[in-house]
């Protein structure tokens, strides 16, 4: 057996998935352990970081059970979901639940920034925009409402980071990739950023030290070891988050190299040397795994979350399948990709707005709502699919506008995530984006791989990310002009409807 092996650690927004990968990248084995997203008020999304640990002690005892040599682990990653806030003591005690990413409790926060500083610097200082969901306005959160909380926080800390400090016993470390979603760091000076923390009066001494996510940061603790019956001193790298590991899991390796990850959310990404700033702030960057490149991103709020409700409401209940790949039975899931099919393009003229918690790239609009227009009563419930396959890639081909409107392009599209598995999904987007698709040979794992890549470089195993993996693509499609042409009468149709309904949105979240 490959004495190489690396195990990896993916904190994923459902569950954790720990996989097992050889030194040439392949993956032996896998294990997933689900855990529960805490709702305390409309809005609000918080996860127990415990309950990450937990399934990290849990997911490898399952991994041994199926066999795994504990000396044959030469080396630890980790990837962990991104924009998070975890307050941690200097003993290391969480103080509060993570406030993760699809919460958005900060909107007077974010008013509040914006009255010390003028939109368009924050965004070429942070390559973000201003908005609930990142972590700065969070730590501000808790300290306005929760002052004992932010004194006490030693450090504030991503999902990862807590992870790796539970393994190694390191307090206050994280990497570039999580950092620059924080919206604090400097992308141009690739240091926190420290005159706007002073002008928002936050301690920049709680924020942790920046790593590269390939370096070493120490070898698994007695405690850590023995909880989950690995050798002492595995090593154990930073890691980083889940948007830069899915970026070079994924295959993609040069600049101008892109691809669409499709799960609960999706988003299309490209790696470039400088961040790209769009005049309306449309799109957002964050650093690579490599600590130097940028990773330049837009992302669809609802995608196969999208998907999942239709397929709830429509079948009668959440007995479904999941098209993120977490869940589900396959031949539910090829029922209702067959119902979708017996549709035409266009869905008799049926479109569906995938807008159920807003929308970001590239509208930044937590207003918008979902929709079905131009219901008749010819219409029945493959138009219905039909219309959501359809309407969850034009919102994806809205965010790939953007990239064009700033003269980013592509010479094709790697699909990865659990929808990438539908080959309706891989037509459309091929068809849609007008754009050759390759779709990756695993691609519920690329998260994970990112994880192993940069792990494997820590340990030696890999040279660099450029020679790392070569990936391998299980199809490829070339667009077809004549559909293409005919996709693109109903999503000029489509890309009409946000204008005309956003004040009946807001009016509707007026009263609400």
């Amino acid at each position: 057996m490959d004495r190489n092996l690396i195990l990896t650690y993916d904190i994923g927004t459902t569950g954790n998935k720990c996989t097992v990968f050889d030194s040439g990248g392949r993956e032996i084995m896998a294990s997933v352990v689900s855990y529960k997203t805490i709702f305390p008020q409309p809005g609000w999304s918080e996860q127990n970081p415990h309950d990450f640990w937990k399934s990290v002690i849990t997911g490898t005892r399952h991994l041994l059970e199926k066999g795994l040599d504990p000396g044959s682990v030469e080396v630890i990653g980790i990837s962990g979901h991104m924009n998070g806030c975890i307050p941690l003591d200097k003993e290391g005690k969480v103080l509060y639940n993570n406030i993760i990413h699809s919460d958005s409790r900060t909107w007077p926060q974010c008013e509040f920034i914006g009255r010390q500083i003028d939109f368009n610097s924050f965004y070429r200082i942070t390559g973000n925009r201003l908005d609930p969901h990142y972590t700065l306005p969070k730590v501000l959160w808790l300290k306005e409402h929760h002052r004992d909380i932010y004194e006490r926080t030693r450090y504030f800390v991503n999902t990862k980071d807590y992870i790796s400090y539970r393994l190694t016993g390191k307090l206050g470390v994280t990497d570039y990739s999580d950092a620059s979603l924080t919206c604090m760091l400097d992308l141009v000076k690739g240091d926190w950023a420290y005159d706007l923390l002073k002008t928002l009066e936050i301690d920049s001494d709680k924020l942790p030290q920046l790593c590269c996510s390939y370096e070493v940061l120490g070898g698994l603790s007695k405690e850590a070891a023995d909880l989950l019956g690995l050798p002492e001193g595995t090593p154990v790298t930073v890691g980083g988050g889940d948007g830069a590991c899915a970026t070079r899991g994924s295959g993609v390796k040069v600049f101008g190299d892109a691809y669409n990850y499709f799960g609960s959310s999706a988003w299309i990404a490209t790696l470039n040397p400088t961040p790209v700033f769009d005049e309306k702030a449309r799109i957002f960057n964050f650093f690579d795994l490599d600590g130097k490149s940028m990773i330049v991103c837009g992302t669809t709020q609802s995608a196969a979350a999208s998907y999942n409700w239709a397929v709830d409401i429509l079948r009668g209940g959440p007995e479904g399948s999941s098209a993120d790949g977490n869940s589900g039975e396959k031949n539910i899931y090829d029922e209702i990709e067959s119902l979708a099919r017996s549709s035409s393009i266009g869905a008799n003229g049926l479109f569906f707005l995938p807008y159920l918690m807003g929308e970001r790239t590239p509208l930044w609009d937590p207003h918008t709502r979902g929709a079905f227009v131009g219901f008749t009563l010819y219409h029945n419930r493959a138009d219905m699919i039909r219309a959501v396959y359809e309407g969850i890639v034009y919102a994806l081909r809205t965010v790939l506008d953007v990239f064009i409107e700033n003269k980013v392009s592509f010479k094709d599209m790697i699909l990865i995530g659990g929808g990438a598995k539908s080959r309706l999904w891989n037509e459309m987007i091929c068809n849609i984006f007008n754009m050759p698709v390759k779709v990756h040979k695993s691609p519920g794992v690329a998260t994970s791989l990112g994880a192993a890549i940069a792990a494997g470089i820590g340990a030696g195993i890999f040279k660099d990310f450029d020679t790392a993996v070569d990936p391998a693509f299980d199809r490829q499609a070339a667009p077809d002009q004549t559909t293409h042409e005919e996709y693109e009468k109903y999503y000029n149709i489509f890309r009409s409807f946000y204008p005309q309904l956003k004040p009946i949105y807001d009016e509707i979240a007026h009263i609400s």
